[in-house]
């Protein structure tokens, strides 16, 4: 008992902040696993583990949305967006932790950068440490959602990132996306023409017959192309996002089975890495989901639970994991020895967590083989662990001949949980087998390879008419199931890279693969060199080039535009002498006409000889990157061209420009207000504002968006416009038109003097700039200023547009900022004298229009009683408006 004590080690890695608890005593329900992922998900984790089984660096970029549906929905108040409580967050920062923790002997790379309008990188890259998801966690808390849904600058940004970082540490690459709703880069209802030509692209194929057709294969082949695999999750929390959110199935994973839509290059090549698409409908289900996809990455394997929750652990199963939630009971096999685990009996070989985790058992020792059952009241998912790993001897070569003909048999290990060899008696016979991968991803199969059961040694023949420098080995278990109960394990895929050595007397390739510069753009030229070291032994030998590069693996079908330049002192034969111990350079560059996002992979044929002995022919593998930079000078050229044309055109450029430009513009962050007020000799008074900040802020309503308008109708001041001159040189301005009889009395675009506008004398005010953050305008009717003389207090409206903050006494002060403005009330002098001037000039004899309606008194004060008309918009001196309910009284002012 002791023993299996010992063995039985547990680990319940608290999950309380991402799973809901579930009723007491409940007991597991049957049910059908349903990962969520296609075969194309399974296979990019699939893909993502054989290359994680062979290197020992993880490169993961997680490109995260910060639009601001995470916040607020559309049309609706601030919280009632996807997330509003971050959630993501946690769930990410726990997706980062679990990737660190792969391995003790990988390397885990990691950065991250958001997006909504624009893409942004926050966090550069840096390696993986003990506890530093939690940086991951704190910036995403910090970042406040606003703008867009933007996925093509997103992806272009962290495509840019992958390959910066690829270039500098190699590894394997993973993407992690997340965004919460359908591509939405700047239209303010539903998709715009710039969203239909964007998703076409990205597509590499017509998804929207509205869309522009696509230049290439898109984003997501050149990914899959460059052994980046990408995991997009969609957060929908709502039927309308769900929808539209099915189409980054196609894009992900290339194509939608249920649909038949397809994306990129199609069949598929084999050397193309897949996607994964999973999505979640509440932030609850999306830290599930991740937790899954680590299980997975991790090497787990989904199993079914028996209707009463059970489920049998065979020998060669290494361990489980159980994804719950709430309360939950674990019954070990009765032949175990063993009590029953849960969160509030806790036993020597489990550490208890909270109401909902993730539960990992060790059953390594056979006495933890059985049957076990779970009673829980949120179960799930079940993953078995082999942990068996194919470990290549590192020393594996191939030899070529003098005759031309190699020679080698590689050597392997399958190693257990403890790393030792592994008796592979407990697992299903047949299944291993070995392939040759080729430049372009296709395999070949190896018929000699074997694997002892027993010991688990693994050899692998390989053929006679190897040509290439560098081959790639792959060997699997697949599929791997148990003998005993027939449970399936994920399959153990592993590969190595295989050199060709030839005869000492020969030269040799120094370094494989030969590595180019970066092509960038249809202009660019990458350049390196075939390094190739002399015979160590024997005399001076000879290589020669024998054809022209073979482009194997690129991202675009541009094969008839590539142009190859090889250099150096090649003699009439194409060859050049390497002399004994010595070296030799032949430059060697591409260029294509085509431009594109890719990492191209090509072979060159390349004939080496030595003094005596017949010429080798090896295919020399060459990688670099291309990219396809945007045209920055094409704003430039536009405006050369318009230089040298005539006047008249510029000038009608310019006044379309100033017509296309010139628009109103109100986010989904902009609330509004309308307050009744007075205006006395001291400044406003609000006589309807709330005392409380709380009431305060419930009057405060979003206005709804409004982008790229021309026109906007506000309930209390009437029409707000655009105006452009015909005259292109003269600003475009921004003018409000009361309607009725009212009048704008004061209006301000912000705190300062000089934000206010320009009066009109028909009650109108103009504006050069009319952003909606900070405006507010103030309006009285005609027949109050009629009513009322200098000095009275006069009834008004004031309206507040107002930007939301995190502020709780925001709305108090933009009401003290108004309040504050003496300047009101000398406006209000000013309006009411040029009103009885109008009044005056249109009662002349024979003349009515525009007199004051019966029973109003003309506007009282005469001309020379107002102040000059200079100062207006100044604010007065010595005189202090009474404090808004609940807000400090301004400086100088009463208590």
């Amino acid at each position: 008992m002791r023993r299996v004590r010992g063995l039985l080690a547990a680990v319940v890695v608290a999950a309380a902040t991402l799973l809901p608890g579930a009723a007491a005593g409940a007991r597991v329900a049957p049910l059908a696993i349903s990962e969520g992922l296609s075969d194309s998900g399974r296979q990019a984790i699939a893909d993502l583990r054989t290359c994680l089984e062979s290197r020992d660096v993880l490169n993961v970029y997680y490109v995260i949305d910060s639009s601001l549906s995470l916040a607020v929905a559309d049309g609706q108040g601030a919280g009632s967006g996807s997330d509003p409580d971050v959630l993501r967050a946690s769930i990410l920062a726990n997706s980062l932790e679990q990737l660190g923790r792969l391995g003790d002997d990988d390397t885990v790379n990691w950065a991250a950068g958001f997006f909504s309008t624009e893409f942004s990188s926050a966090i550069p890259w840096r390696t993986w440490q003990e506890g530093g998801s939690a940086e991951l966690d704190a910036a995403i808390r910090s970042r406040t959602p606003s703008g867009y849904t933007n996925w093509p600058a997103a992806l272009r940004g962290a495509q840019g990132e992958l390959a910066q970082q690829q270039s500098e540490q190699p590894g394997c690459q993973l993407l992690v996306w997340l965004t919460d709703g359908q591509l939405d880069i700047r239209a303010p209802n539903g998709p715009g023409p710039e969203d239909r030509d964007a998703l076409n692209e990205m597509c590499g194929a017509t998804l929207d017959p509205a869309g522009a057709a696509p230049t290439g294969y898109g984003i997501f082949n050149s990914f899959r192309q460059s052994g980046v695999v990408v995991v997009g999750a969609l957060l929908a929390t709502t039927d309308a996002a769900s929808r539209a959110g099915q189409v980054m199935r196609p894009l992900i994973e290339g194509a939608d089975p249920d649909t038949g839509v397809a994306c990129g290059q199609q069949p598929m090549p084999e050397g193309h890495v897949h996607g994964a698409f999973v999505e979640a409908t509440s932030p609850d289900a999306l830290a599930h989901v991740f937790l899954q996809l680590a299980a997975q990455v991790g090497g787990g394997y989904p199993h079914p639970f028996d209707a009463d929750g059970s489920f049998w652990i065979d020998p060669g199963v290494a361990r489980f994991r159980i994804i719950v939630g709430g309360d939950w009971t674990l019954h070990p096999p009765a032949e175990s020895g063993l009590g029953a685990a849960s969160p509030g009996a806790a036993q020597p070989w489990v550490t208890p967590g909270t109401d909902a985790g993730v539960i990992e058992v060790s059953t390594t020792d056979a006495a933890a083989q059985g049957r076990w059952r779970l009673e829980a009241g949120d179960t799930r998912s079940l993953y078995l662990f082999s942990d068996l790993s194919i470990v290549f001897e590192p020393t594996n070569r191939i030899e070529l001949g003098a005759d031309g003909a190699t020679a080698a048999t590689l050597l392997a290990q399958v190693r257990g949980a403890d790393g030792e060899d592994a008796d592979l008696a407990d697992f299903a016979p047949g299944t291993f087998s070995a392939r040759l991968v080729g430049a372009d991803g296709t395999r070949t199969p190896l018929p000699g390879a074997r694997v002892d059961a027993a010991t688990g040694a693994i050899s692998i023949p390989v053929p006679s008419d190897v040509t290439a420098a560098e081959v790639v080995v792959e060997a699997s278990i697949d599929p791997l199931t148990t003998s005993r109960h027939g449970l399936e394990l994920a399959p153990v895929t592993t590969q190595q890279s295989v050199k060709t050595v030839l005869p000492t007397d020969y030269p040799r390739i120094a370094t494989i693969p030969v590595r180019l510069g970066t092509l960038e753009g249809r202009d660019g030229v990458a350049t390196g060199t075939i390094t190739v070291s002399g015979p160590a032994t024997g005399d001076a030998g000879q290589v020669c080039l024998r054809g022209d590069p073979d482009v194997t693996s690129d991202s675009a079908s541009r094969d008839a535009t590539w142009r190859w330049t090889v250099g150096g002192e090649l003699d009439t034969d194409g060859c050049i002498a390497v002399p004994v111990g010595g070296e030799v350079e032949i430059p060697i560059s591409a260029a294509n006409e085509e431009a594109a996002d890719s990492a191209v992979r090509a072979s060159i044929p390349v004939g080496l000889r030595s003094a005596t002995g017949p010429e080798l022919t090896q295919d020399v593998p060459i990688a670099f990157t291309s990219t396809h930079p945007v045209n920055v000078a094409a704003i430039g050229l536009i405006a050369l061209v318009l230089l040298v044309l005539s006047v008249l055109l510029p000038l009608l450029v310019l006044w379309l420009i100033n017509w296309l430009t010139t628009r109103l513009d109100i986010d989904r962050s902009i609330q509004r207000a309308s307050f009744a007020a007075r205006i006395t000799p001291g400044g406003v008074v609000f006589t309807d504002a709330p005392t409380s900040d709380t009431a305060l802020s419930e009057r405060f309503r979003y206005r709804g968006e409004a982008r790229n308008v021309r026109t906007l109708d506000d309930p209390d001041l009437g029409r707000i416009r655009t105006i452009v001159p015909w005259f292109p040189l003269r600003a475009p301005k921004y003018g409000i038109a009361p309607t009725g009889d009212r009048v704008v009395v004061a209006a301000r675009t912000g705190a300062r003097v000089a934000s206010a506008g320009e009066r009109r004398p028909d009650g109108s005010m103009l504006f050069a700039q009319l952003p909606f953050d900070a405006f507010w305008a103030v309006v009285v009717s005609r027949a109050e200023l009629r009513r009322t003389k200098r000095g009275d207090e006069v009834a008004a409206t004031a309206v507040v547009y107002h930007r939301e903050s995190s502020d709780p006494a925001q709305y108090r002060d933009r009401l003290a900022d108004i309040s504050r403005d003496a300047a009101v009330a000398d406006t209000v002098e000013r309006v009411r004298v040029v009103l009885a001037e109008r009044d005056a000039a249109q009662a002349k004899p024979g003349t009515d229009a525009g007199r004051p309606p019966a029973g109003e008194p003309p506007a009282g004060s005469p001309a020379s009683s107002a102040p000059p008309l200079a100062s207006a918009s100044q604010p007065r001196s010595g005189s202090t408006p009474p404090p808004l309910p609940g807000s400090r009284p301004a400086p100088g002012g009463s208590p």
